[in-house]
């Protein structure tokens, strides 16, 4: 499903990216994310209608929230 990200490299046009629908059951908001060497934070999502979109804030110390789940949302690019 093609689903339109905001925040990733702090660009704020959207990076349109097929995610696999198992994948798309493990999103949540304030959950964390890694994708090529940087965390990212979901901050709001829609799934639904035509519109998908996931908005993301990059976070340049994770290692500063430990307790914070992450998932695996986007495999690394090579």
């Amino acid at each position: 499903m093609p689903v339109r990200i905001f925040g990733l490299f702090g660009q704020h046009h959207g990076l349109e990216l097929e995610l696999r629908e198992k994948k798309l059951k493990s999103i949540r908001e304030k959950v964390f994310f890694d994708y090529n060497n940087r965390c990212y934070e979901i901050q709001s999502f829609s799934l639904t209608g035509t519109r998908r979109y996931i908005n993301v804030r990059q976070i340049p110390n994770p290692g500063l929230y430990p307790s914070k789940e992450r998932v695996q949302i986007l495999s690394s690019a090579s």
